[in-house]
C-alpha cells in the first residue's frame, strides 16, 4: 500500500515508537526494514519541508556575494593597473633622474673649468692695471678739510685784490672825477656778469666792493667750475675729448658698475691725460687767456692800472689759485662742485654766510633761526656774493648726500630803516651802457668769456 503523509509527523513517530503489542491470535511482528524505511522518508519530508521556506533567502544572499566578489575582482584590477602605471612612470622618472645627474656633473665640470678661467683672466687684468697704475704718479685726492681751506683762500684773495684796487675808482667817483664814461659795449659786457638780485641793488650804500667781488666770482665759476673739467684737453673747438670721457662715464653708470668704480676710472684717465707735457702748455695758454680776459674785464673799475700790471696780478692772485684748486677738485673721485644760492635765498638766510652791509661787511650769524624769527624781522636780503662749495661723497655702491663744506655768501642789510641809496660806482657803469634790456639780448657766453674758448650760460644753482 503507499506511504501517506501524516499531517502530524511527531504523532506519526510517536506511533512509531509505540510499544509493540502483544501479537494478536495469529498475527506476527511488522518487518523491521518496512519499519526503518518508513522512518528515513519520514525524516526526509520534515527536512524538505524546513528548507522550503529558507529558499529566497539562500539564493539572494548568493547574489550578494556574487556581486561583492566581482566588485572585488574589479577593485584588485584596477589597483593593479594603476600599479603597473606607476611603475612605468617611475622608471621614466629614474631615467629622467639619471639623465639629469648626468648634466648636473657635466655642468659642475664647465663650472669649475669657468671658475679657473675667471680667476686666471682677474689676475690678467689686475697684472695689466697694476702695470698701468706703476706708469702713472701716485693720485692724491684733496680732501674736504683742504679744499674747503684752498677755497677760503681763494675768496680772501679776490677780496683782498678788490679791496686794494678799487679805492682809487671810488674816490674819484666821491670827488665827481669820473668825467668820461666807458664806451657802451665795455660796460655792457661788465654789467652782464651782475646776476639778476644784484642788478635791483646797484645804488646800494657802500655795495660796489661787493659788486666787483660777486662779478669776479661769477666770472671764475663760468671759466673753471661749472664745467666738467675746467681746462680744454685738445685742439678743437667742442672740446671732444672731454666730451668722449663724459659720455663713457654716464654709459659706465648705466651698466652693472657702482659709482667709486666709475669715478675713479675718471679721475685715472684724467690724471693720465693732464700728465703729458702737450696738456701742461695747453693748461699755460688757457690761463692766460683768461688772466687776459679777467683783465680787460676789470680795466672798467680800475682804470688807472697799467694793462701789464693788472694782468700780472690777476693771474697770480686769482687765476692760477683758481685753476690749481679747480685742477684738484676735477680729479678728486669724491664730486666736488660750487653752486650759487636758489632763487629763493632771502627766506633761507640761516644756510648762508651772511655779510651785513650795515655794518662794513662783517658776517651777520643767523644759523638757527627761520624766516618768522624775531632776529630775521630787520634782515634784508640783497644779492648773491659768492657761490658754497659742496661735496658728495662716493663710497662703494653709492652716493652720499650733498654735503656743504664752505657755505654761500650773501649781501644782506640789517640796520635800521631801508637800506641807504647813493649815487654808486656800478650804477653809474650801468648807465654808461646802452640799456640793460640789450645787455639781456647779448649773450653772456660772447661777452664774459676768454676770447679762445666759449664758455656754458649761466646756470642757477638749487640747494
Amino acid at each position: 500500500m503507499l506511504w501517506q503523509r501524516d499531517p502530524c509527523p511527531l504523532e506519526s513517530n510517536r506511533r512509531l515508537h509505540l510499544p509493540a503489542m502483544e501479537p494478536e491470535t495469529g498475527n506476527a511482528q511488522p518487518n523491521k526494514e518496512e519499519y526503518d524505511e518508513k522512518e528515513s522518508m519520514a525524516q526526509n519530508e520534515s527536512r524538505i519541508d524546513k528548507t522550503a521556506p529558507q529558499q529566497p533567502a539562500l539564493e539572494a544572499k548568493l547574489a550578494d556575494e556574487v556581486r561583492l566578489r566581482r566588485f572585488t575582482e574589479h577593485v584588485l584590477d584596477s589597483r593593479q593597473e594603476e600599479l603597473e602605471s606607476q611603475e612605468m612612470e617611475n622608471k621614466n622618472l629614474l631615467k629622467k633622474l639619471e639623465s639629469l645627474k648626468k648634466d648636473l656633473s657635466d655642468t659642475q665640470s664647465q663650472l669649475v673649468e669657468a671658475r679657473n678661467q675667471s680667476k686666471a683672466k682677474t689676475k690678467q687684468l689686475q697684472e695689466a692695471k697694476d702695470q698701468i697704475f706703476r706708469l702713472q704718479p701716485r693720485r692724491k685726492d684733496i680732501t674736504e678739510s683742504e679744499a674747503q681751506e684752498a677755497y677760503k683762500k681763494l675768496c680772501g684773495n679776490v677780496q683782498r685784490w678788490v679791496e686794494n684796487r678799487l679805492p682809487p675808482a671810488l674816490d674819484d667817483m666821491e670827488s665827481g672825477r669820473l668825467r668820461s664814461r666807458p664806451a657802451g659795449a665795455q660796460a655792457a659786457r661788465f654789467s652782464s656778469l651782475i646776476r639778476e638780485p644784484a642788478k635791483g641793488c646797484l645804488s646800494a650804500h657802500q655795495s660796489d666792493e661787493h659788486h666787483v667781488i660777486a662779478v669776479i666770482m661769477y666770472y671764475l665759476w663760468l671759466a673753471f667750475f661749472a664745467k666738467s673739467f675746467y681746462c680744454p684737453l685738445d685742439g678743437s673747438d667742442d672740446d671732444a675729448t672731454l666730451g668722449w670721457i663724459d659720455e663713457l662715464e654716464s654709459t659706465m653708470s648705466k651698466l652693472p658698475r657702482d659709482a667709486a668704480h666709475c669715478r675713479e676710472w675718471r679721475s685715472e684717465t684724467l690724471t693720465a691725460l693732464t700728465s703729458q707735457p702737450l696738456f701742461k702748455s695747453r693748461r699755460t695758454v688757457y690761463i692766460n687767456v683768461v688772466s687776459d680776459d679777467l683783465a680787460s674785464l676789470l680795466s672798467i673799475v680800475v682804470p688807472k692800472a697799467p694793462v701789464a700790471e693788472l694782468q700780472s696780478s690777476l693771474r697770480r692772485t686769482i687765476v692760477e689759485p683758481a685753476a690749481d684748486f679747480a685742477h684738484r677738485l676735477h680729479l678728486a673721485c669724491n664730486i666736488y662742485s660750487l653752486k650759487w644760492p636758489a632763487r629763493n635765498a632771502s627766506s633761507r638766510l640761516e644756510v648762508y654766510e651772511c655779510i651785513n652791509l650795515a655794518s662794513g661787511g662783517l658776517v651777520l650769524d643767523l644759523s638757527g633761526t627761520d624766516s618768522n624769527s624775531p632776529a630775521r624781522r630787520k634782515v634784508a636780503y640783497l644779492f648773491d656774493v659768492a657761490p658754497g662749495l659742496f661735496v658728495e661723497r662716493v663710497e662703494v655702491g653709492k652716493k652720499a648726500p650733498l654735503k656743504a663744506i664752505y657755505r654761500p655768501n650773501v649781501l644782506v642789510y640789517s640796520g635800521e630803516g631801508d637800506v641807504p641809496q647813493r649815487p654808486t660806482l656800478m650804477k653809474w657803469l650801468c648807465d654808461s651802457s646802452s640799456s640793460l634790456h640789450d645787455q639781456a639780448r647779448d649773450p653772456l657766453p660772447r661777452t664774459a668769456t676768454p676770447r679762445s674758448k666759449t664758455l656754458p650760460s649761466p646756470r642757477f644753482s638749487k640747494l
